[in-house]
């Protein structure tokens, strides 16, 4: 962290620092435009965000049915799929509405956020408080205005806080959908850098939007809690028959959810309005090198990247973890990657390691490091929660039998901590899978990456082209579609 994230970020602070630069950047005409479709289409998507995801959190938190939780993990999924993938299905469907399609794509993959964050709050609200008002005459609406809403207002907060940095750090979704008319800064961020050479004011417009982050998490991030939320709980609502309302409440954001993610499989067998094979077939018959990509060895790079990236994220974690005494201030420096985007630390990175003794920006594996830097974060809170839950009299009988520390932790701890060892080193390989920012700056040709791959060839004219792009996407979406639900089985 101190060599991948800390060195990187600081040398674009110690370097660029300069107020004369902040205000030439932020009175920069050029730049004006960009600061300002980055923030309003941030709030749009945030507010389009909550309008789909609450009325599904309402449904599965409020009237629970059958089958709801199943539901509720198939529209996590998006969440958990490589940003571009999302893209490239809504890009099947709004071929050319740049800002349509970047809103749509903003709202498929952060509904999640807003079901996860809000749904166990509101689940766990007293339902007499809701028949009381009822009862006093006021409507559904003012229900959920005067009793509802304060009791929920700060996961809601919080929600909408991750929502609009997730939009107003995006980067694969406006790299793919908004072309050269709508730029957000971190694609600015990338052409200034990459395409233009002034590192300069990428690095200020960087530094900017850290500060930008930070105050969105202080405001958003609040830990307070109002005294109303805790008198009013109650146990989880019990499975009931759906009504017409949930029923609608839960399948429409479904529907708008799910739809690109199946429009980018329906395509990918889809040639000139004609049934295909053409599009997987090209992937692997050498057609795709004629664009600079070798896709045989891009699948194989960007597997052993999550590999590499799995093992080391979860070795980390449980070292973190297994500090017992520190592990608080320790966990809380590894969720600093969370504050600052890929496409900055891809910045620092070449910025940093373009020197000697450390001219380390062409090398293969800096990549994997770096997704390893910013899946730390995820597998240290998966299993922090599951190691902490182990009772300290396991331990204390096992030495008193003479068990040795790792003896101890081999036959004690590591068989309670499977599952969650599992999902960490899962969701730390769906990272390098599908991180897109920083692997843009580093990626050369011998090191391309999926969702590199994925990015160059819908920027290619032709079938050829395009329609590899929509067959790996959907290879991509599959595997993680089904992956939650191999786990299930096992």
């Amino acid at each position: 962290l101190a060599l991948f994230f800390g060195f990187p970020v600081l040398s674009i602070a110690a370097e660029f620092l300069r107020p004369s630069q902040f205000i030439e950047t932020l009175t920069d005409t050029s730049l004006r435009g960009v600061w300002w479709f980055t923030t309003w289409q941030a709030v749009l998507s945030t507010i389009l965000t909550l309008l789909v995801g609450l009325p599904y959190t309402w449904a599965v938190s409020r009237r629970p049915f059958r089958y709801s939780k199943g539901l509720t993990a198939f529209i996590t999924v998006p969440f958990l799929m490589p940003a571009v993938v999302v893209a490239t299905g809504v890009k099947a469907i709004l071929p050319n509405a740049e800002v349509p399609a970047i809103l749509w794509a903003h709202v498929v993959f952060n509904v999640a956020v807003v079901v996860r964050v809000v749904g166990p709050t509101w689940s766990m609200l007293d339902t007499t408080l809701e028949d009381t008002a009822a009862d006093l005459g006021a409507g559904r609406v003012r229900t959920f205005f005067a009793v509802v809403l304060p009791h929920i207002r700060t996961s809601l907060r919080n929600a909408s806080a991750i929502v609009f940095l997730f939009c107003f750090t995006s980067f694969a979704v406006v790299a793919i959908l908004g072309g050269i008319s709508h730029r957000t800064i971190e694609s600015e961020i990338f052409t200034q850098a990459v395409r233009l050479g002034d590192t300069r004011t990428a690095a200020s417009l960087a530094l900017l939007q850290v500060i930008v982050v930070l105050v969105v998490l202080r405001i958003g991030g609040s830990s307070r809690i109002d005294a109303t939320e805790n008198t009013t709980l109650q146990s989880p609502a019990t499975t009931s028959v759906p009504t017409v309302g949930t029923i609608a409440s839960a399948f429409i954001p479904l529907i708008i959810v799910v739809t690109p993610l199946v429009a980018v499989v329906i395509r990918s067998f889809t040639l000139n309005g004609h049934f295909s094979f053409n599009g997987y077939k090209w992937l692997f018959d050498g057609s795709t090198e004629a664009f600079g990509i070798n896709m045989s060895r891009t699948i194989a790079t960007s597997l052993v990247f999550a590999a590499m990236c799995a093992i080391l994220a979860t070795l980390a974690a449980l070292i973190i973890c297994a500090a017992r005494n520190t592990s608080t201030f320790i966990a809380s420096l590894t969720a600093l990657p969370l504050v600052v985007s890929a496409v900055t630390l891809g910045l620092g990175l070449i910025i940093t390691f373009d020197e000697s003794p450390i001219d380390w920006r062409s090398q293969w594996w800096l990549i994997p490091a770096v997704h390893t830097v910013i899946a730390v974060p995820l597998a240290l809170r998966t299993l922090q929660p599951a190691i902490s839950a182990i009772p300290t009299d396991l331990y204390e009988a096992s030495a008193s039998l003479g068990a040795s520390p790792w003896r101890t932790w081999v036959r004690v701890e590591l068989p309670l901590i499977r599952p969650a060892l599992l999902r960490a080193a899962g969701f730390s390989a769906a990272v390098s899978l599908g991180e897109f920012g920083a692997s843009s700056f580093l990626s050369r040709s011998d090191t391309t990456t999926i969702p590199i791959a994925i990015g160059q060839l819908l920027g290619r004219p032709g079938d050829v082209p395009s329609q590899s792009a929509f067959a790996l996407a959907s290879l991509v979406a599959i595997v993680i579609a089904l992956a939650p639900q191999v786990r299930r089985n096992k």
